[in-house]
């Protein structure tokens, strides 16, 4: 019904772009190219149920109110994620947009506008996420147990907020430029290749009043990946194309 709807609409609204199945070929790098970009997105996806179900494995060794906290920072954080997922999927057309009309001014202009944007965004969250830890988690009426375990969980996962906005905007930058492999590396770092092994040792080792800390070595080392890998992809494709604005 989506598609159907998509396709009428464009039929009838849009007056530059039309769908025609006649003389329609496949090609096979038209093809590669959209899966270049897509498939490290589809990828992503997947990345946040593994994560979730190993992480809960191990928590599942301390209680089972652990499981529920877990369960309930991941609904508050949905709070931060879903406009920076929002910010990254605007960032994405523009960018591309851009960068197929070659004009270098206008994507600095976005990256120079994002980044700061992401930050106060996440600073913002940091601040309730500490001030505010026992009301946040009074929401989902959680019991005295949970209390314990989750306000000092969530002063400590909130230093990272900042790590992971940064790491995700990175992401869907590059994946803007064509490049969707950082958006996937700089996740897989975050959720799943860093993260899990390092709650399961922390867990093991220091109790789960440190498990939270292992959130921070992850998003740390994510961030440094993406914000190296983009800055490199904006010295080699972003910086040789000329700046439009200026020209006229």
């Amino acid at each position: 019904m989506g598609a159907a709807s998509a396709l009428i609409l464009n039929r009838w609204k849009n007056p530059t772009i039309h769908v025609h199945l006649k003389g329609y070929r496949w090609d096979w790098q038209d093809v590669a190219d959209i899966y270049r970009v897509g498939l490290p997105t589809m990828v992503m996806q997947a990345i946040g149920s593994v994560m979730t179900f190993a992480v809960n494995a191990t928590l599942m060794s301390v209680s089972s109110t652990a499981v529920a906290f877990f369960g309930v920072y991941y609904k508050l954080q949905s709070f931060l994620m879903m406009p920076l997922n929002g910010l990254g999927q605007a960032v994405i057309p523009i960018v591309g947009y851009n960068y197929g009309a070659k004009d270098g001014g206008r994507i600095r202009e976005v990256w120079n506008i994002i980044i700061p944007a992401g930050v106060i965004f996440s600073l913002a969250a940091t601040v309730i996420f500490l001030l505010l830890p026992r009301q946040l988690l009074g929401l989902f009426s959680a019991s005295e147990e949970m209390l314990a375990i989750g306000v000092p969980a969530l002063r400590i996962i909130s230093a990272t907020f900042v790590c992971a906005a940064v790491t995700m905007l990175c992401g869907y930058f590059a994946s803007g430029l064509g490049n969707g492999v950082i958006n996937m590396v700089g996740g897989a770092l975050r959720q799943l290749v860093l993260l899990v092994p390092l709650v399961y040792l922390f867990t093991l080792w220091f109790g789960i009043s440190h498990t939270w800390y292992a959130m921070w070595i992850a998003e740390l080392a994510a961030m440094v990946y993406s914000a190296v890998s983009v800055r490199r992809e904006i010295r080699r494709k972003v910086d040789p194309l000329p700046d439009k604005a200026k020209a006229e």
